[in-house]
């Protein structure tokens, strides 16, 4: 079978895997959300009354910094912050973490500044200020608003989710760094003139070593992808996309082939050297 056939099924099957998950992702996204409301706007009803909790409100209203705090941190612990040169286009999940990595550093400081602790005299119960958009919800004066404190495993779930996106995203790291060992170790010296071999073995470990550089970056990869599907990954966020078809394209027929004419050489080259230029 011939390797761009294979590649294909393989692509397409891979596809139909990601459509899947990201299907059974938006559907437990739906039903935590549908829980949450459910709770939020739960009644009892209490001497012929309906009494809503408080803590509800706080809870959820925690939950979402603390989600945001995890995400922040992931973006920081895959991205990092630096001043090199990014991609013109970006993806979305880069944009949405910018932004609430950058929402959550403001909170931050805000808070450190402002924030001033409160003693209170022992025996002395915590003050609970309600929301001035309660009524919002619907809850007006045949509804009784009282705090309670939840079930401690309640406050434990979402430092349990935000510690799995940081893990996560540290874990991430780590396979990063250890399939780019696998792989090839990036060199930002080497050139075509220094690597020893056929034209065919250089054009194979200068592909090699921009695959490493682009790990080194951030960009996705995953070690099952084909050279094809990843070259499809960085799609909308890689600058030059351009270039790095054409050194895969060289490479699939330096590896498959094993016979490169003096033009694919020469394109190879330019490819490489373009690409090594954003990669150094």
């Amino acid at each position: 079978m011939e390797p761009h056939l294979e590649d294909n099924r393989s692509y397409k099957r891979n596809l139909k895997h990601t459509k899947t998950v990201d299907t059974i992702k938006h559907a437990i996204v739906f039903l935590l959300m549908l829980f949450l409301f459910s709770m939020l706007f739960r009644y009892a009803i209490k001497s012929e009354a309906s009494s809503f909790n408080i803590e509800w409100l706080y809870l959820i209203w925690g939950f979402f910094f603390f989600i945001a705090m995890a995400i922040a941190l992931r973006f920081l612990f895959e991205t990092g912050i630096s001043g090199e040169r990014l991609p013109r286009k970006r993806s979305k999940w880069r944009n949405v973490a910018e932004f609430i990595t950058l929402f959550a550093l403001v909170v931050a400081v805000y808070l450190i500044l402002t924030a001033k602790p409160r003693y209170l005299p022992r025996g002395e119960a915590p003050l609970i200020r309600y929301p001035k958009w309660i009524m919002g919800f619907g809850l007006n004066q045949t509804v009784m608003v009282y705090y309670k404190p939840l079930p401690l495993y309640m406050y434990v779930i979402p430092l349990l989710i935000a510690a799995s996106i940081v893990l996560t995203a540290v874990k991430r790291r780590r396979k990063h760094t250890v399939i780019m060992g696998e792989l090839h170790r990036f060199n930002p010296q080497m050139t075509f003139d220094t690597i020893e071999g056929t034209p065919e073995e250089r054009i194979i470990k200068m592909y090699k070593n921009v695959v490493a550089g682009l790990i080194l970056k951030g960009y996705p990869y995953q070690k099952s992808w084909t050279h094809w599907e990843h070259e499809e990954k960085l799609k909308n966020i890689f600058e030059d996309l351009d270039d790095l078809h054409t050194l895969t394209r060289i490479f699939e027929k330096a590896k498959y082939a094993k016979k490169l004419s003096d033009e694919d050489i020469e394109v190879a080259r330019k490819s490489y050297d373009n690409l090594m230029k954003f990669l150094r």
